[in-house]
C-alpha cells in the first residue's frame, strides 16, 4: 500500500475514532393523551409555564407532560435538553390537541444523573418559551 493511501486511511480512522460517541442524540414525539403530571416538588418533578403552555418533567421514568393552556390555534411543545449542551441529548414532546385536549405525555429514555433544562414553547420554534433547570438522576 502506498504511503499516501496509508496516511489517508489512518487520518480517516483517526477522525472516526475522535468523533465516535460525540454524536447528538435527539428525538421528538407527539404525546399521548394523559392525566396530569405528578405534583411539582423541585426534587424529582419540575414544571414551567409560559402564556399558552405548561410543561412538567419527572426524572423517575423520564416522562414529559405538556398542556396547551390558551385557545389560540398554536401547538405547544416541551423540550428536555442536556445542560451544559456538550453531552448532546435532547427530547421534544409535542401537543397538537389544542387547549381543550388536556395533557399529553411522552415517555423518553435519557442519560441518568445529568443536569438539564425543561423548556416549554407555545407555537414551537417561533413562539414564547421559558425553561427551568432539571436533573435526570433523582428518583422517587
Amino acid at each position: 500500500m502506498s504511503r499516501v493511501r496509508r496516511v489517508l486511511l489512518g487520518g480517516a480512522a483517526a477522525v472516526a475514532l475522535i468523533t465516535a460517541g460525540t454524536t447528538a442524540t435527539a428525538s421528538a414525539a407527539t404525546g399521548v393523551p394523559s392525566g396530569p403530571p405528578p405534583a411539582e416538588n423541585g426534587w424529582d418533578v419540575w414544571c414551567v409555564s409560559v402564556t399558552g403552555a405548561k410543561a412538567c418533567f419527572a426524572s423517575y421514568g423520564d416522562r414529559v407532560w405538556v398542556k396547551d393552556t390558551k385557545t389560540n390555534g398554536h401547538s405547544v411543545a416541551a423540550t428536555i435538553k442536556s445542560d451544559p449542551s456538550h453531552s448532546h441529548w435532547g427530547r421534544e414532546c409535542l401537543n397538537t390537541r389544542g387547549a381543550d385536549g388536556g395533557w399529553v405525555m411522552c415517555n423518553f429514555d435519557v442519560p441518568e444523573f445529568q443536569p438539564g433544562k425543561l423548556w416549554v414553547i407555545d407555537q414551537p420554534w417561533i413562539g414564547d418559551a421559558a425553561y427551568t433547570a432539571i436533573s435526570t438522576g433523582n428518583t422517587a
